[in-house]
């Protein structure tokens, strides 16, 4: 991690990240649970669901300090990727949206069916 990325307000996920946490997560679940799944993280975070978009597969979170935008990848019509885009609303972030990001990806290891990391390159 440099030290860009330490001060950076901002942190996301994507497929072949360099940082290997940072990258696309698996779940074995349809599209409907991993709806269901996001809410139930949302709602144990206390994170308002602002817009769930069904067609792009996208959702956008909003908590006290900082934004979450949450994409779904269905690959198949039983597996699902997610990424995390994570902003804070200040001016340096000191790692917290890349330990906000662990954080989530480690909740939605408890709620849904884990498969893998970066399946699909």
């Amino acid at each position: 991690m440099s030290i860009g990325t330490f001060f950076s307000p901002s942190a996301e996920t994507r497929e072949l990240h360099r940082d290997t946490q940072l990258r696309t997560n698996y779940y074995r679940n349809r599209y409907k649970e991993v709806i269901q799944g996001l809410e139930t993280l949302a709602e144990q975070n206390k994170l308002e669901i602002r817009f769930i978009d069904h067609d792009h597969k996208e959702m956008y979170l909003i908590s006290n300090g900082y934004e979450v935008i949450v994409t779904i990848t269905q690959v198949s019509p039983i597996e699902a990727g997610i990424d995390f885009k994570v902003n804070y609303f200040a001016a340096m972030g000191f790692n917290r949206p890349f330990n906000k990001i662990k954080f989530f990806y480690q909740e939605l290891k408890q709620i849904l069916n884990f498969k893998g990391v970066s399946l699909h390159p």
